[in-house]
């Protein structure tokens, strides 16, 4: 009995010390295996950097055979000039249209009531989910209301996304390449046709400003058949997104703000507007510079600060020898959206975000 018991002991440590060798080389194999896996990741890494450094140039070489001497950096002083006739634009145009009572909109039905509301929600800062009291009795506020939802409108759908003017699935695929290498993540793109790889925003800048010159080729006495007709199809393409989006936004709720018997006549003046505003947003695209809108959304709680860079007080205000009083009076109407700007003609700076066109607000000066 005593025999067994000792055999079994044996039997017992022989056991586990095999388990435990077992174990071991186990161990030693699974780290030999770790090392391999992370000299190869290592590998690959190297390979993959080579590989996007050599796709990288032969982009490069590509896009460089554009003479990018015919693309020179837009002048600051004329974007700024376009911009401002844009803004006055809009502006005589909403004066010349609109209602002159906004109490007009009490005697709607309350679905259109809400839906105006709700649209307004984008530009005016409501008081317990209501237009505040304060426009039913300020001056002009149907033609500032109805200012500030063209602003709206016309930068949200024309200035935000760089490939607005392409039908949706062309434009999703466009904006599928450009959006990852924007926020810091690698794009890779491959067809039969094409291969893009964007490691970075500047990456991602260069081949979206790039490919937007390429759409638009400058016009000049040399110009080859195809160039000329590849611009005319582009130019087709802004004018008819131009016009949809007047159309849309006559047909949006705002038109409850539009005096019916003006509208036949003006209409053509906002189709101009449009017209105008999505030339000048495709060429702004084509530069380096990358652009954001920032609306009520994005800059509420707002208060006004004369000494802003951001924000100007609009003219019925009467800001100007008032500003002790008015100064930290909180925002009620952003009539006109902020539009911000970064990046160098050398793909550069893209942290570093500049004033294009400055918001317009409107607060109540009594």
């Amino acid at each position: 009995m005593i025999r067994l018991s000792l055999s079994l002991a044996s039997d017992k440590s022989n056991l586990e010390q095999k388990l435990h060798l077992e174990e071991t080389e186990a161990e030693n194999v699974r780290q030999t295996l770790q090392a391999k896996l992370c000299e190869m990741e290592s590998e690959k890494d190297k390979i993959q950097r080579k590989y996007v450094d050599f796709l990288r140039k032969v982009q490069e070489d590509s896009f460089r055979q554009m003479e990018s001497a015919r693309w020179l950096p837009a002048e600051e002083e004329e974007t700024k000039r376009n911009l401002d006739r844009l803004k006055a634009n809009m502006r005589r145009w909403a004066r010349e249209i609109s209602i002159k009572d906004l109490s007009l909109l009490l005697s709607l039905e309350r679905t259109e009531y809400d839906a105006l509301v709700k649209d307004l929600t984008q530009v005016v800062l409501l008081e317990n989910n209501q237009l505040p009291p304060v426009l039913f009795t300020a001056a002009r506020s149907p033609m500032l209301l109805l200012n500030a939802l063209l602003a709206q409108y016309v930068y949200s759908s024309l200035f935000q996304s760089p490939f607005c003017v392409y039908e949706e699935g062309g434009r999703l695929a466009l904006e599928s390449i450009y959006q990852p290498a924007q926020s810091g993540k690698m794009a890779l793109t491959y067809n039969s046709v094409l291969l893009i790889v964007l490691a970075n925003q500047r990456d991602a800048e260069r081949w979206r400003s790039d490919t937007m010159r390429l759409l638009m080729p400058p016009l000049r006495d040399d110009n080859s058949e195809a160039e000329k007709c590849l611009r005319s199809k582009t130019e087709d393409l802004i004018a008819q997104v131009a016009d949809q989006k007047a159309l849309a936004f006559l047909a949006s709720p705002a038109h409850h703000l539009i005096n019916t018997d003006m509208r036949s006549r003006l209409t053509p003046k906002l189709q101009k507007i449009f017209s105008d505003a999505a030339s000048l947003s495709y060429m702004l695209w084509t530069q380096r510079g990358s652009m954001r809108c920032r609306t009520l959304r994005d800059l509420t709680p707002l208060t006004f600060e004369g000494e802003s860079a951001q924000f100007s007080a609009d003219v019925l205000v009467k800001y100007d020898g008032n500003e002790e009083r008015l100064a930290g009076r909180e925002v009620t109407v952003v009539v006109h959206p902020l539009l911000e700007v970064c990046g160098s003609a050398d793909a550069e700076d893209y942290d570093k975000w500049r004033v294009r066109a400055e918001a317009v607000v409107w607060f109540d000066n009594r």
